[in-house]
C-alpha cells in the first residue's frame, strides 16, 4: 500500500514583535499547507509549536484555523501534539479549539498503569492503518521527565507500522551552536517505530536533507527527522537558516513494517541580505564608512537586510553606531526589514571577561558581575554600589508574575523596581 504525509514542525505563529515579520511568517505557513494540498498526502504531522505562546492573538488563532480547515475539507488529518511553545501547564492552550474542531488531532494520550509507569495509546489513521503516539513538549524541556516514565516495553511490542512524534532534542543529535539546549539521550525514546517525527530544534536533520533534490531513505539509523522550522523567528535563524520549509514523506507499507523516504521541501517567501564586518581596530566613522560602501554594492530592494557588527572599536563607543537611524536609511531606500545587532561588539574600554571552569554557577554570576561593574563608570556610583545594584535588579528580574496580576500591571512593577534601584527619580516638567 502506497502513502504519502506531510512533516511539519515549529511553525511559530506570530513569533515576531514586528507585524511585518509575522505576516512573512504567516505566508509561509500557508504555502507550506497549500503544497501539502497539491502533494495529495493522506495526512499532516505537526511536531509541536504551532503558535509561538500558548494564547496568541485572534488574527494568529485565525489564521491557523483558516489553514487547518482547508486541510479538514479534503480530508486530510493533521496529528500532532503540544511543543513547549503552545503548551500550558493550566490546560489553557489554543490548541485546544483547534482539537474541538477536529482540525487538529492530539496524539498524546497518556494514561497510568498500575506501577505508575506512563503508557501511551495509539491512535490509528483510518485511511492507512499506520498507529501513531507520542509525547507532548513541556516548559524547560520538563517532558523529559517524563520520557523516564514511560512504559517502552509497551509501545516496543505494538505490531504494525508506526510513528512517534517528540518535541525534544536528542543528545546526540544535538547541532554544537546548540550545546547549551537541554536534551535528552536516544535511549530514552521507545525502539520499534518506523519514524520519528521530530521537533523543536529549529534545524534540518539529517543535514543531508539540505542539498535541494536529495532523497534520504528511512532506515533504523536514519529514522530520527528534524524539518526544522517553517520561517526564521530571530536573527540568528535569519542568518543561518535564511528559510524553512516541511518534509515530505513516502513510501508504502509492507507487511508490517513502514518503507519510507523523505525529501525536504524548501519554501521561501523573501529574499535575505547577511552583512557581517569585523570591526577590530576601526574607529566608529571608519565601521560607518565600511557598512555604507557595503550596502552601497548589495541589492536590498523588499528584502530582509541583516548585519551584524563584531569586533573592539580603537575609538568611540557602540552607541555611536545609530541603529534606527541605519534602519531607517534602509527602510527608505526599499528594504522590507532591518536588524542590526552589535552585541559582539566592544570598546577598549571593556575587556574580556574570563571565568575559571570548576566554579558554581552563584560564583560565575558573582565574578562576571564584579569584573563588569569595574568597567562601568556612573557618577556618584562607585564599583561596590554597582556591583551590589545589579545583585538586586537580577533578584528582581527573577521573580514570577502571580497568578492573576496582568502582565502590563507585572512590567510597570519591574519598571519601578528598576528605577528604585538605580535611584531614578521622574522630575516634574516646569511650568513655563
Amino acid at each position: 500500500m502506497k502513502i504519502k504525509f506531510a512533516h511539519i514542525s515549529d511553525v511559530h505563529l506570530g513569533a515576531w514583535r514586528s507585524e511585518r515579520m509575522n505576516k512573512l511568517g504567516y505566508k509561509a505557513f500557508e504555502e507550506v499547507v497549500n503544497n501539502v494540498i497539491k502533494e495529495n498526502v493522506d495526512f499532516v504531522i505537526i511536531s509541536g509549536d504551532l503558535y509561538d505562546v500558548s494564547n496568541p492573538n485572534v488574527e494568529v488563532i485565525d489564521l491557523a484555523t483558516r489553514e487547518l480547515k482547508k486541510l479538514k475539507d479534503l480530508e486530510i488529518p493533521v496529528y500532532g501534539i503540544m511543543g513547549s511553545h503552545d503548551f500550558s501547564p493550566s490546560n489553557k492552550s489554543m490548541v485546544r479549539p483547534l482539537i474541538t474542531a477536529g482540525l487538529f488531532i492530539d496524539v498524546w494520550d497518556p494514561e497510568l498503569d498500575d506501577d505508575n509507569k506512563i503508557r501511551l495509546n495509539f491512535l490509528i489513521d483510518p485511511k492507512t492503518n499506520i498507529k501513531l503516539t507520542g509525547l507532548r513538549a513541556r516548559k524547560r524541556s520538563l517532558e523529559i521527565e517524563e520520557y523516564q516514565e514511560l512504559d517502552r516495553q509497551t509501545l516496543e511490542a505494538e505490531k504494525g507500522p508506526k510513528i512517534f512524534i517528540l518535541h525534544t532534542m536528542l543528545s546526540e543529535l544535538k547541532p554544537k551552536e546548540f550545546k547549551d539546549m537541554e536534551s535528552a539521550p536516544k535511549s530514552l525514546l521507545p525502539q520499534n517505530f518506523d519514524y520519528y517525527a521530530g521537533g523543536h530544534l529549529h534545524k534540518l536533520l539529517p543535514e543531508k536533507l539540505k542539498v535541494d533534490g536529495v532523497t534520504l531513505q528511512v532506515n533504523e539509523k536514519n529514522n530520527i527527522i528534524y524539518p526544522g522550522c517553517v520561517f526564521p523567528t530571530d536573527f540568528r535563524e535569519l542568518e543561518r537558516v535564511k528559510h524553512g520549509g516541511f518534509c515530505l514523506v513516502s513510501g508504502e507499507i509492507r507487511g508490517e513494517k513502514l518503507v519510507l523516504k523523505v525529501k525536504f521541501n524548501p519554501v521561501k517567501v523573501i529574499d535575505i541580505r547577511n552583512i557581517v564586518l569585523n570591526c577590530n581596530d576601526k574607529s566608529v566613522s571608519e565601521v560607518l564608512d565600511q557598512l555604507r560602501h557595503e550596502l552601497s554594492n548589495r541589492d536590498c530592494q523588499d528584502k530582509i537586510v541583516t548585519v551584524r557588527l563584531f569586533g573592539i572599536l580603537s575609538s568611540g563607543k557602540t552607541y555611536d553606531i545609530k541603529s534606527n537611524e541605519l534602519i531607517q536609511k534602509l527602510k527608505e531606500n526599499g528594504a522590507y526589514e532591518v536588524f542590526i545587532n552589535k552585541n559582539a561588539l566592544t570598546t577598549v574600554e571593556y575587556q574580556a571577561i574570563s571565568v575559571s571552569t570548576g566554579e558554581s554557577n552563584e560564583e560565575i554570576e558573582a565574578t562576571l558581575i564584579k569584573e563588569h561593574a569595574s568597567q562601568v563608570k556612573i557618577k556618584n556610583f562607585p564599583t561596590d554600589k554597582i556591583e551590589k545594584k545589579i545583585h538586586q535588579l537580577l533578584v528582581s528580574l527573577g521573580s514570577e508574575r502571580q497568578i492573576g496580576t496582568k502582565v502590563m500591571d507585572y512590567n510597570d512593577s519591574l519598571k519601578q523596581t528598576f528605577l528604585s534601584i538605580f535611584e531614578i527619580h521622574k522630575t516634574k516638567e516646569r511650568k513655563q
